[in-house]
């Protein structure tokens, strides 16, 4: 009687032998997809990192190309208001001119020739 034990035996041996084998193969398979799913994780941090640098990057340049447009509107009113000023005196001095070559002429009242 001891063969059927024996059988028995060998019998549960194998199906613990396989069962550990697709337990094993399962717990393999599931162990790369949650490695697939962390390595796409970090890498998806990873990028958002790196945008998060790139904009505050951008907007540092854009900063300094903020303060740089302040600074050449401010020259560039400036220069408006000198060539407009310049324009009123040649305006000015034509006519003076005009009235000197017409005979016409009258010493300025505002100049201190």
């Amino acid at each position: 009687m001891k063969g059927p034990a024996i059988l028995g035996e060998f019998n549960s041996a194998v199906i613990a032998a396989i069962g550990a084998l697709v337990v094993g193969v399962v717990m393999k398979f599931a162990s790369k997809v949650t490695d697939k799913r962390k390595d796409a994780l970090t890498e998806h941090l990873e990028l958002r990192k790196e945008l998060r640098e790139e904009l505050d990057a951008v907007k540092a340049e854009i900063s300094t190309l903020q303060k740089e447009l302040d600074e050449w509107r401010e020259k560039y009113y400036y220069q408006v208001e000198v060539t407009t000023l310049l324009q009123a005196e040649l305006a000015a001095m034509r006519i003076e001119m005009s009235n000197y070559t017409s005979g016409e002429f009258t010493a300025p009242k505002d100049r201190d020739d």
